[in-house]
């Protein structure tokens, strides 16, 4: 780590895993002084986050639970630089009493995380993890998989990275169905845009989200959202865990109403409840935006970004 220069923003860098790639770090050398560096290659708690932010001025953050208590010890904190487009672990209202701002890395990982939704889309319709375990298993036979042609694609959310699933999916010959609560822009002349929740839960045989959180943190794909889902649905979510009653889909299950779910993203991460033993779930640890392209991008931006912040000119 260099020594710290008085002269020069001083800043922390929280994030577990930084600057692998060298770019990010190589333009943080001579613009800042590094505080602290996360080497551990795990996530911060609170308790470590209060101990290391005290002198920070700015800091590059992943998930790390930024608490009002870790914002009200960090008197000094000026702008929070995320490495990636969730801000769930930040308390906002903290943030913006204490004029904190909040940055997030929106553009890089929105084709990393759209090729992941597709990976666990075909994984799931393919059963290509079932397939595998029972070769290894060494035994015989296998259930069919399905098509994704001809399939009714529900996407919720169509921001950035549901635009680009969306685009995804034509060439695969879907019927693309679609829902947000803001109007949608560049949108494709066969997708059709539904006025209600409920009609994309009625009729797609595909349902992939791609919202932010809801204001007051409850599910979208509540215990009620389950009762009018289609027999047989297949759920892909690479957005937020929070946007699942994991209970509920739990019951759906075993139940047979949902057929198959790739999962990305939990309420509790790292997850270990019990969709880990439904052999119908593909679960993934939170990597969807974790390709070496799209990290690279997102640290970099994180670093333009925070920067820009603390010279004054916002981001």
């Amino acid at each position: 780590m260099e020594g710290i220069d008085m002269g020069k923003p001083k800043i922390a860098i929280t994030i577990r895993s930084f600057g692998e790639g060298g770019r990010a770090l190589e333009r943080l050398w001579d613009q800042v002084s590094l505080t602290y560096h996360n080497t551990s290659s795990r996530r911060l708690t609170e308790d470590e986050l209060v101990a290391v932010l005290r002198d920070a001025e700015g800091v590059i953050a992943g998930t790390e639970p930024f608490t009002s208590r870790v914002l009200e010890s960090s008197p000094l904190l000026r702008a929070i630089s995320r490495v990636g487009s969730g801000t769930d672990s930040i308390d906002h209202g903290a943030a913006r009493e204490r004029r904190i701002a909040i940055l997030t890395t929106r553009e890089a990982p929105v084709r990393a995380v759209a090729e992941h939704t597709m990976a666990l889309t075909l994984a799931c319709l393919k059963q290509i993890p079932q397939h595998d375990r029972a070769m290894r298993d060494g035994k015989e036979g296998s259930v069919p998989g399905r098509m994704l042609q001809g399939r009714s694609v529900g996407i919720i959310g169509l921001g950035r990275i549901g635009h680009q699933v969306a685009r995804f999916l034509e060439p695969f010959g879907c019927r693309i169905l679609y829902f947000d609560i803001l109007p949608a822009k560049d949108v494709g002349a066969a997708w059709e845009q539904k006025e209600t929740l409920r009609e994309v839960l009625e009729e797609s045989d595909i349902l992939s989200l791609h919202a932010t959180p809801t204001v007051s943190g409850k599910p979208i794909l509540d215990e009620e959202a389950f009762h009018s889902i289609k027999q047989g649905v297949i759920i892909i979510n690479t957005s937020r865990g929070s946007l699942i009653d994991e209970d509920a889909l739990l019951r759906a299950i075993r139940t047979g109403t949902v057929a198959g779910a790739g999962l990305d993203v939990f309420r509790t991460e790292p997850y270990r409840g019990q969709l880990l033993a439904c052999p119908q779930v593909i679960a993934t640890p939170h990597v969807a935006s974790n390709t070496r392209e799209s990290r690279d991008a997102m640290e970099y931006e994180a670093v333009e970004n925070l920067l820009e912040a603390l010279e004054g000119g916002g981001p």
